[in-house]
């Protein structure tokens, strides 16, 4: 490109225009040619060109090389560039469109070419150059097939806009012959997004945030936020469609484009055709141009100094901000100085729940969250705000955002964006629930440690050798965390407090009913949320545990597993000192009974295959595998035994002897089963007669006697078993006296302080 100099010497001066100036060709070409040498014809050219041009084009010598013949921006990309379908290679365009001349140079191009309109920065809609989607979105141009898909982008519509290939193209797209290869449809489902906005800014993501805000440009960071509704849109239009949910977004860079004006590629990965690998060389990600827009847009962050003459008034500002007005309900008041007090230098709500609150596992605890939100920290106002700055929730939709930064998993998993492999199975266990929850597991690793206690996997590994979550697949801010349910007031979107207690039974029957349905799970079933501020996700989740098998994980987070039952009792506390509607009551009377109906059907469905069910009278049943043979007694019979005892302790609630389980999941204990029979009919016969009658020794065929003893000895037994001994059930009437003797009867069995000693080489019993 020619560079401004002086007049070549020989050469006529031309006159000069104010605020213009002389360019002559590039010296090179001057000692090339021998241009301005006497005897030499003159080959000096000259031009004008204003300041600014001159500017532009000085810095345009050192990078506009003319790759391939390049005479344009758009080639010169393309030959520098020829492969555009990563951060990096999005990045170094973005730089040598700036070394180019920037954003104002591109502009000059697309006025030149006609796609730009010199008074209004807008793209042109015109027939030549016709410029399809500027044409489509303005609704000049119209496709009658796709008009019907709009609603499926919701509220987004009236911003974005869904177009389609051509018919022809979409009918081929897995044509392999390359006539089509080159035109065809890049998925069997492809559509393309496309803005209503046709100011030029966004007319390719090789300019966005880039344009100078006198041209009424935005900054890198409303671009950023822009582009992250751009994918919020398509994502959306994706699901209401009833696509997969394996969706890639794709824009193509301006070099690598074949139309001036925006539109993202919109396709369903599940099904993809030969084009798309064809194209794949400029087919860039969305999130690529969403991470290069945060990291200018990060650069950004720094502060502008502040005046000392200006602190009096920011003071009396920062001042009025503390003492707003917070809503809290339906009513609004003025508080004190309601913002966190800094506990710990913290500097969020989060971090302030966590220092005022270190433990979080009851209903006080839980109940002095909730207050301290709506009584001191602002409420459900402040709360939003604070997961809006962070990017947790989309400012236009309300929803949680599903996007990787920040990568929110189970609001992902929710919101049909990820799926978890091999997770679709037990998602079926869920039964009729399956539509409203997903079921998500922990990641393989963390499971396989569940047992460690190594440091490293304490804290990280699954609190159960059996632990799942449980969320929902509604992904509205206000269900991010129960910390906030039922709080966000009914006239704001909320959902009130009595869907609020139904959304919660619903999560407990569905999860009761995933565990009496899948293979493995004891009826020992523990249900926990982490509390805000004591959460790692901020997306709903419902943390499932056998706790027949627990882990040092569990003991590890002990302080801050909220059960849900908890939860359920304050915001009833609370619904009842509301006085909710009746409309409300009566939702959450029908819901709640609903849930438990669900969860007893559940219970009674499976009842038969589980290890251990507990009847309506409280009566636990236990189900065993002694010996190779199935055995049903109940927990309390077993208790009668001594508490010191070895047949104590492998009944007690918490005995680690009966998670030896076989292979239909039942307890497994191994002992001779014919012995073990006659010590348990044993205990029966004394739970069924009441103190007032006697139930004489065991009788044991002489050939079994000797096992029978060793094995009561063994349990810590065998007085009990071998001597008259009086019934324990109080409530049972005196039977009438059997005609034979007893004597030496005792009131009680005696109670051994401690287990049997193993034997010993001196034992007479070995």
């Amino acid at each position: 490109m020619p560079t401004p100099a002086s007049v070549a010497e020989g050469s006529k001066a031309q006159p000069q225009a104010p605020g213009r100036f002389i360019v002559t060709m590039n010296p090179i070409l001057q000692a090339v040619f021998g241009v301005g040498t006497s005897g030499s014809p003159d080959w000096t050219t000259t031009c004008t060109v204003t300041e600014a041009d001159a500017t532009m084009l000085k810095m345009q010598e050192s990078s506009f090389l003319g790759v391939e013949g390049a005479t344009s921006l758009k080639a010169e990309i393309t030959g520098k560039i020829p492969e555009l379908n990563s951060a990096a290679h999005y990045r170094s365009a973005r730089n040598l469109m700036q070394d180019l001349g920037g954003a104002l140079a591109v502009k000059e191009e697309l006025i030149y070419s006609g796609y730009v309109s010199g008074e209004t920065s807008k793209l042109t809609l015109l027939d030549r150059p016709m410029n399809i989607f500027a044409l489509l979105s303005s609704g000049k141009l119209k496709q009658p097939e796709s008009e019907s898909e709009q609603d499926f982008l919701g509220t987004f519509k009236t911003k974005f806009k869904i177009c389609r290939n051509k018919l022809e193209n979409d009918i081929n797209w897995d044509n392999p012959d390359m006539k089509w290869v080159k035109t065809a449809s890049m998925a069997r489902m492809h559509r393309f997004l496309t803005t209503r906005d046709l100011h030029y800014q966004w007319f390719n993501p090789l300019v966005f945030g880039l344009v100078p805000t006198e041209d009424d440009g935005v900054n890198a960071r409303a671009a950023l936020a822009e582009v992250e509704q751009m994918k919020s849109a398509a994502l959306l239009f994706a699901k209401n469609a009833g696509w997969s949910d394996k969706i890639g977004l794709f824009v193509n860079v301006f070099g690598h484009n074949n139309v001036n004006s925006l539109f993202i590629h919109v396709l369903d990965m599940s099904e993809l055709g030969p084009a798309f690998s064809y194209h794949s060389f400029k087919n860039l990600p969305l999130d690529d141009v969403i991470k290069v827009l945060r990291e200018e847009a990060a650069s950004n962050f720094l502060p502008a100094p502040v005046r000392t003459t200006d602190l009096p008034g920011l003071l009396e500002k920062a001042g009025a901000r503390r003492r707003r007005d917070s809503t809290v309900g339906d009513t609004t008041k003025t508080l004190g100085n309601f913002f966190f007090a800094g506990t710990d230098g913290a500097t969020s709500v989060k971090a302030e729940v966590v220092g005022r609150l270190p433990i979080i596992k009851d209903a006080a605890s839980f109940r002095a969250a909730r207050r301290m939100l709506t009584e001191e920290l602002g409420g459900m106002a402040t709360l939003k705000e604070e997961l809006n700055r962070s990017g947790f929730i989309d400012p236009v939709t309300g929803n949680l955002t599903t996007g990787t930064r920040p990568f929110n998993v189970f609001a992902r998993i929710g919101g049909g964006v990820m799926t978890q492999p091999g997770m679709d199975k037990e998602q079926e266990y869920l039964q009729e629930f399956k539509d409203h929850f997903i079921i998500c597991s922990n990641l393989p690793a963390n499971d396989e440690h569940w047992d460690s206690d190594d440091k490293e996997w304490v804290g990280k590994a699954s609190m159960s050798k059996r632990h799942r979550f449980l969320t929902c697949k509604d992904l509205h801010w206000q269900w991010f965390n129960v910390l906030g349910f039922g709080l966000l007031p009914e006239s704001k979107g909320g959902a009130g407090l009595g869907r609020s207690i139904a959304l919660v039974e619903v999560m407990k029957a569905a999860a009761l009913r995933y565990t009496s349905v899948c293979p493995g799970w004891s009826d020992r079933v523990g249900l926990f949320f982490h509390v805000f501020g004591h959460n790692s996700v901020n997306s709903l989740h419902l943390h499932i545990l056998d706790m027949a098998e627990l882990g040092p994980t569990f003991w590890h987070y002990e302080y801050k597993n909220c059960p849900l039952d908890v939860v359920l009792k304050v915001l009833k506390e609370e619904a009842s000192a509301n006085s909710m509607g009746s409309e409300n009551y009566g939702l959450m009377a029908e819901v709640t009974a609903a849930a438990k109906a669900a969860a007893a059907a559940a219970e009674a469905a499976v009842a038969g295959n589980r290890p251990s069910i507990r009847m309506a009278n409280g009566v636990e049943i236990l189900n065993l595998n002694v010996g190779g043979e199935l055995f049903a007694v109940t927990r309390g019979s077993m208790l009668q035994a001594p508490p010191g005892s070895l047949l104590h302790k492998i009944f007690a609630p918490e005995s680690r002897w009966l998670s030896n389980l076989d292979a239909n999941q039942r307890p497994y204990l191994d002992y001779p089963a014919t012995a073990f029979r006659y010590i348990a009919d044993h205990f029966r016969l004394l739970s069924q007669l009441s103190p007032e009658n006697v139930l004489r020794p065991v009788q044991v065929p002489a050939n079994q006697e000797k096992q029978v003893r060793e094995l009561a000895w063994i349990l810590g037994v065998e007085d009990i078993v071998f001597n008259p001994q009086y019934g324990t059930d109080p409530t049972l009437p005196r039977l009438p006296p059997r005609k034979w003797q007893l004597c030496c009867a005792r009131r009680s069995p005696r109670v051994s302080t401690k287990a049997p000693d193993p034997p010993s080489s001196t034992d007479s019993k070995v």
